[in-house]
């Protein structure tokens, strides 16, 4: 059973049928049913790694740090060999990754202070903030300030955008919450 549920996920990710995190889910949860050693407590109910509640917010985060700005990209700036590699901090806090195979909370999403980070997660979108999947972090939901700045900034929708179409490249079965999913937010 373990072998088939492992191979099936295989298969699915390989269509593009689903994400390199639902593909990850699907291996553990294998692991888990097949009572697998390494696997001793049920992955669902996983906390998220590195997920620190204690870390401060960034609700206090001033205009001057808030802009977004491209840190690295595919020319040798980072650890990554990808040439479609690229890399903006948002707010001062929040890491957005073009290339991410990780399609939760959404596409892209931002990763708290590093892109190595699994959690906390931001949903640009909407402004909520994950410590684990499908568990918001309320105390960290942007502001509707922090919102407008991030979705008036052009190089940041640019971003999105290119992020958007490598994404349906990459995972053309992949179904987005939208409908027209390179349409940007106004704010």
């Amino acid at each position: 059973m373990r072998n088939f549920l492992i191979n099936m996920a295989e298969v699915h990710h390989q269509l593009g049928m689903i994400s390199h995190d639902e593909f990850w889910e699907r291996v553990e949860v294998a692991l888990w049913l097949s009572d697998n050693v390494e696997v001793s407590s049920d992955p669902r109910q996983s906390r998220g790694d590195g997920a620190d509640p204690e870390e401060d917010s960034h609700e206090d985060v001033g205009e001057s740090d808030s802009m977004i700005s491209k840190i690295s990209d595919g020319n040798g700036g980072s650890s990554k060999n990808d040439e479609n590699w690229m890399e903006f901090l948002c707010l001062g806090v929040w890491v957005f990754t073009k290339s991410d195979p990780d399609s939760y909370p959404s596409v892209p999403h931002g990763h708290h202070k590093s892109q190595n980070k699994k959690w906390p997660k931001l949903n640009p979108y909407t402004g909520r903030v994950f410590k684990a999947k499908h568990q918001e972090d309320t105390s960290n939901r942007l502001s509707k300030k922090q919102m407008k700045i991030i979705w008036q900034d052009e190089k940041f929708k640019s971003f999105c955008r290119e992020m958007v179409v490598w994404y349906q490249e990459q995972f053309p079965y992949f179904e987005f919450s939208v409908r027209r999913p390179l349409r940007m937010p106004r704010w």
